[in-house]
């Protein structure tokens, strides 16, 4: 979908369709935000639920029926089918879409097909294996999707009414941090959003010039438009010390963040044992707000100054 030719993070601020990724028994969360979202970006949304492969066992034969596919399959089109009604009782133009295959798999191949610029996902916060195999869903699409994907955690406060009005954007500072930069400022600029860009200082982060307050306010200084007088909502800039995930979720706490935009590292690992997945996937799980995480096309950089070496999880 995306190259360094057009890549433009204006079409991810107000995507045209907006894919909606569920396993039906979560539409009551998801739902509302993606009504709001739609709305907001005057998308239409394409529901999507994935039919996943069963392998059971039988002691006598060594296998046993699982889940009949063809009797999963017309329940789940009949309920999606009272979605979709449902959205579009809310002026809210919805297709769906019924796939047999696993959901990471389904969900970037609706992607691709309907060009959409936005996955919603539901994170369900659980930990151990559960963890594991359910977030791997969202972490695989966040390694493999050139669109972001929004996440609804399960402490994510309803829908407001309101609108979004408070964005908060975490930042490593690094080399590929300027498009998910550029795609909070879009996304600012369009709902008319206050944005808080965050950069936390870390003990672990024994990387020059990093470490200095003043270098780090001059980085996301630079992240802006040279004219902020241009800007329709207003841009403001925090350095905090301490635990990255802690961190973020104050700042986020403290600006009553409507929305998080973070962005992860294309080379980097995303599952939940590395260090950054374990940081990423808390904040999904933990924030009062959605999460859109955004991974950057490889390749691309909307850079003008020169590269530097770091090491942060997020940006």
């Amino acid at each position: 979908m995306t190259n360094q030719a057009d890549f433009n993070t204006s079409l991810f601020a107000a995507p045209d369709t907006i894919v909606v990724a569920t396993d039906l028994t979560d539409m009551a969360e998801l739902l509302p935000h993606a009504i709001a979202q739609a709305k907001t970006a005057h998308a239409v949304l394409k529901i999507v639920h994935a039919i996943a492969p069963e392998m059971t066992y039988d002691p006598e034969s060594g296998m046993i029926p699982g889940p009949d596919p063809l009797k999963a399959s017309r329940d789940a089109r009949l309920r999606m089918l009272e979605i979709s009604h449902q959205v579009e009782q809310q002026g809210v133009s919805c297709s769906t879409a019924v796939r047999h295959g696993f959901a990471a798999d389904v969900i970037a191949e609706v992607v691709h097909e309907t060009d959409a610029g936005r996955v919603l996902a539901r994170t369900h916060g659980r930990r151990g294996i559960k963890r594991l195999a359910l977030g791997s869903v969202t972490l695989q699409l966040l390694q493999h999707l050139d669109v972001p994907v929004c996440t609804i955690g399960p402490r994510c406060a309803g829908v407001s009414n309101a609108g979004l009005h408070r964005i908060l954007h975490p930042t490593g500072l690094g080399p590929d941090c300027d498009a998910t930069a550029h795609l909070a400022l879009d996304l600012a600029q369009d709902s008319r959003a206050e944005l808080t860009m965050l950069y936390v200082l870390r003990e672990e982060t024994a990387v020059e010039p990093y470490l200095d307050p003043d270098y780090s306010f001059e980085r996301l200084e630079s992240l802006l438009p040279a004219m902020r007088g241009d800007l329709w909502s207003p841009v403001r800039t925090r350095i905090a010390a301490g635990n990255l995930e802690e961190e973020i979720l104050r700042c986020a706490k403290d600006t009553s963040a409507d929305l998080i935009v973070m962005g992860v590292h294309p080379a980097q690992s995303f599952w939940p044992g590395h260090s950054g997945g374990k940081t990423a996937y808390a904040i999904m799980a933990a924030a009062t707000c959605p999460v859109l995480s955004f991974r950057v096309p490889a390749g691309y950089s909307m850079m003008t100054s020169q590269p530097e070496q770091h090491a942060c999880v997020l940006g």
